[in-house]
């Protein structure tokens, strides 16, 4: 495919249909760390210390998963496409993984069971995510055409997110169900969308060939992430702000149903919040793709955790009980909670480059597999902040009477770990190399390169 083809593989009706799987893949990236750790504690009647130790060992196992999964991906050569046959491939596993995590586990079960649930529900996810994102870092070389493509992936993960979060509230609301009844549907409604949503992107959408060069690395996927962790700089300087803004949503996804219902009083429209906490994150996607242009990924990325920090840390302050006022807050809170995930897709792009000019293979499977691995670790710590309250007794089970200090422990846990966690990810991005001039030289390095080795273009 030439660079004519590859920017009209990127245009209009092609983008959107590449954007699309979004929908569905990043709709299970959210309920499993908000919607499930309650589902089990107060349906399920799992122990919230337990149900935090299960997601936090699916993470560190993610350590080894994603990576060889990524470096498989990229040592894969078929006519029909590395990245589309992992896509392809990985659909009906992650459809059975989300019905038995979702829909199957009953009352009773085991606590090994449901660790099994969640941890193929976490390696199936893994799979079809790096085939996509590898795909969307291949599609545009430039520096800001790349971050329009995962823009476009953004913005239809909000709106697979808002649709699939909005279940549980409308259930309830309706008097159709309770919560549990959401949950399932919510199972349900990914179960239907994924195979949908993929058949459209791999039949619009024609993957680049990947360069001849890049396919003779052998080595395991984890050998390999270690050696690009010493080695490479700037992915380092990309996968540290990732997990820091993977603990931020982690820990404000889980800790915010729990924090509405009994510090707030806001049970009945608890959903309805977060809902609208993500709504608001759609919103924000086109203001920080034209803020990433106007300042550089980097700073644009610098400004949005200042403000997704001070916005969280203010949410105690609000009056009790006023849904309003929360409300609003969530809103502003939201409106840069997508900012971290557009714009270090698009940085870890420019990574590939700079790691493809360095070592002549494109690796983009590995790279994307560390930094799903970084940003999954740090949600992990989401469900793993309910092993913090324990000490104070918190209890996460329906209708618990939680004592003074266990709801004063949830609220710093709530307002003060995001903060914090923000501040430190804008000092991480500081001097922050790989800016646009850069990249520009890499890419015509890179096409240098593959015109002297006959490679095929990128």
């Amino acid at each position: 495919m030439n660079g004519t083809d590859e920017a009209r593989s990127a245009k209009g009706w092609r983008l959107l249909a590449f954007a699309l799987p979004g929908a569905p893949l990043l709709a299970l990236s959210v309920p499993p760390i908000v919607f499930l750790p309650r589902y089990y504690a107060e349906y399920l009647e799992i122990p919230a210390a337990t149900i935090g130790a299960l997601f936090l060992a699916a993470r560190v196992f993610d350590l080894i998963v994603n990576p060889t999964i990524g470096a498989l991906q990229d040592r894969t050569r078929l006519a029909f496409g590395r990245r589309r046959t992992w896509l392809v491939g990985a659909t009906p596993v992650v459809m059975l993984a989300v019905w038995f995590a979702f829909i199957a586990v009953q009352p009773g079960v085991s606590a090994i069971v449901l660790g099994l649930a969640v941890l193929s529900l976490y390696a199936s996810f893994a799979s079809a995510m790096i085939a996509h994102l590898g795909w969307a870092g291949e599609i545009r070389p430039e520096y800001h055409g790349r971050t329009r493509v995962l823009s476009a992936v953004q913005a239809a993960s909000s709106i697979g997110q808002i649709l699939v979060m909005a279940l549980p509230a409308l259930v309830e609301m309706s008097g159709l169900g309770g919560f549990d009844d959401g949950v399932r549907l919510m199972g349900w409604t990914i179960i239907i969308a994924l195979p949908i949503t993929v058949a459209i992107a791999v039949c619009a959408v024609p993957e680049n060939a990947a360069p001849a060069s890049d396919g003779e690395d052998t080595s395991h996927g984890f050998a390999q992430s270690l050696a690009a962790l010493r080695d490479n700089e700037a992915l380092r300087r990309v996968l540290i702000p990732d997990f820091l803004l993977g603990a931020t949503q982690g820990v404000a996804g889980t800790l915010f149903m729990f924090y509405a219902v009994q510090v707030h009083g806001l049970g009945g429209v608890a959903s309805t919040l977060l809902l609208l906490y993500f709504v608001a994150g759609l919103v924000g996607v086109p203001l920080w793709l034209w803020l990433g242009r106007r300042m550089g990924k980097h700073r644009a990325l610098q400004l949005s955790c200042l403000w997704w920090g001070a916005a969280l840390a203010c949410v105690p302050l609000l009056p009790h009980g006023s849904a309003l006022l929360v409300g609003i807050g969530m809103f502003i809170a939201g409106l840069p909670a997508v900012a971290g995930t557009q714009l270090l897709r698009s940085m870890m792009a420019d990574v590939v480059d700079e790691d493809e000019l360095r070592t002549s293979k494109q690796r983009s499977g590995l790279f994307f597999g560390l930094l799903l691995t970084t940003g999954k670790i740090g949600l992990a710590l989401g469900p793993a902040s309910l092993i913090l309250l324990a000490p104070f007794g918190f209890s996460a089970a329906r209708n618990a009477a939680n004592t003074p200090e266990a709801l004063i422990a949830l609220t710093v846990l709530f307002a003060g770990a995001p903060a914090v966690l923000n501040l430190l990810t804008a000092w991480s991005l500081q001097n922050y190399p790989l800016d646009e001039e850069r990249q520009h030289q890499l890419r015509e390095e890179i096409a240098k390169r593959r015109a002297s080795d006959g490679g095929s273009a990128a």
